[in-house]
């Protein structure tokens, strides 16, 4: 076991144990009277979990670049996407151009944004923080599955480099964009299900309509960037091809201007709770979804975009059999208890 799969390895027992912590803490917060404050250790010390989480994720990040700038072919990952005469321009852009990196990309991106939320919400939301960690958890679990430091013996002399299609300076742009608009909608996500464990169904918008504009705004800019991407190179004759992994990008992009939108009407009338949640939940088990279609190599013959089975799809489907069981079946079971105001149809507004 080399340092890069012992990173992987302290970055998802520290996220998984970040997220147990958080859920202590708020079992914990729950029981304590009004004027009784809770204790700084149990407040800080999942943070400081997640803090070694996300380090941890960027040592590996790191040793991963290392490997690939110095042509260390004997990591498998490194001798199937790169070569010592790749440009600089495509060694970086070789961090994302398989599986394992791309879930890499994923689980930091999802880190970073995790400390902004952190400061946003002052550390007051466990149950959400809880849900963000067990994702990343997940994404590092796939990673300890199938991980980008497998080394091949013997090591070869030269890599097979990076597919020439990828050598495009628009594969340094648009998966990096996309991974910031997936990664963002498990904040929204992840709002509504602390939302629903405490029965507060009216203060989750507060910090979910920004993080929906957010993941709106660059799954968008991803898919607009694909789409040309693809025109120019692969000369599909349109800036759209159909191809089935471009539709569950799209799909969960609709669905998050969907929820901006019905975010918007509650802001000003304070109504379509329940929509509101069920699009913050579907647009995460979409993403999820996508992510399926895409990786677990169902999609090998009919789309050019599907990569092949690397024996991870067990854990796409575990995670999305989760989401929907936790989301699904949590908004079931407190359907009757979420209330808001009808929109009045009746006359002409702004909101209908």
């Amino acid at each position: 076991m080399n340092l890069g799969h012992i990173s992987i390895f302290i970055a998802f027992l520290s996220a998984v144990g970040a997220a147990i912590l958080f859920i202590m803490k708020e079992k914990a917060g729950s029981m304590l009277k009004p004027a009784q404050p809770q204790s700084k250790w149990k407040k800080l010390f999942p943070v400081r979990l997640y803090y070694v989480s996300m380090a941890t994720g960027l040592i590996a990040s790191v040793i991963l670049y290392n490997a690939l700038f110095t042509h260390q072919f004997q990591y498998s990952y490194v001798a199937h996407y790169s070569s010592s005469d790749l440009p600089l321009f495509y060694l970086i852009s070789a961090f994302w151009a398989g599986q394992e990196g791309t879930f890499l990309l994923w689980a930091v991106m999802a880190a970073v944004m995790g400390l902004v939320f952190l400061r946003n919400t002052k550390n007051e939301d466990g149950y959400a923080m809880a849900v963000v960690s067990l994702f990343i958890g997940f994404l590092y679990l796939l990673l300890l599955s199938k991980s980008p430091f497998e080394k091949i013996i013997p090591a070869p002399h030269e890599g097979s480099g990076l597919n020439p299609l990828l050598q495009d300076p628009w594969m340094v742009i648009h998966p990096p964009i996309l991974f910031v608009g997936y990664a963002a909608t498990v904040f929204p996500f992840a709002l509504v299900i602390s939302g629903m464990i405490r029965r507060n169904y009216n203060n989750w918008f507060r910090f979910g309509l920004p993080w929906s504009l957010f993941s709106a705004l660059a799954l968008g800019a991803g898919i607009i960037i694909g789409g040309f991407w693809a025109y120019e190179v692969l000369g599909w004759g349109g800036y759209w091809g159909w191809d089935p992994v471009e539709n569950s990008s799209l799909v969960p992009w609709i669905m998050l201007l969907a929820l901006i939108h019905g975010l918007l009407i509650h802001k000003a009338k304070g109504s379509l709770q329940r929509t509101n949640i069920l699009f913050a939940v579907l647009s995460f088990i979409l993403v999820v979804y996508a992510t399926f279609l895409t990786r677990s190599g169902i999609l090998a013959n009919f789309s050019v975009h599907s990569f092949s089975d690397l024996g991870i799809s067990n854990y796409l489907i575990g995670i999305m059999v989760a989401s929907v069981a936790v989301g699904l079946g949590l908004f079931a079971i407190r359907f009757s208890e979420i209330k808001s105001p009808k929109i009045d149809h009746s006359t002409l507004n702004r909101e209908i």
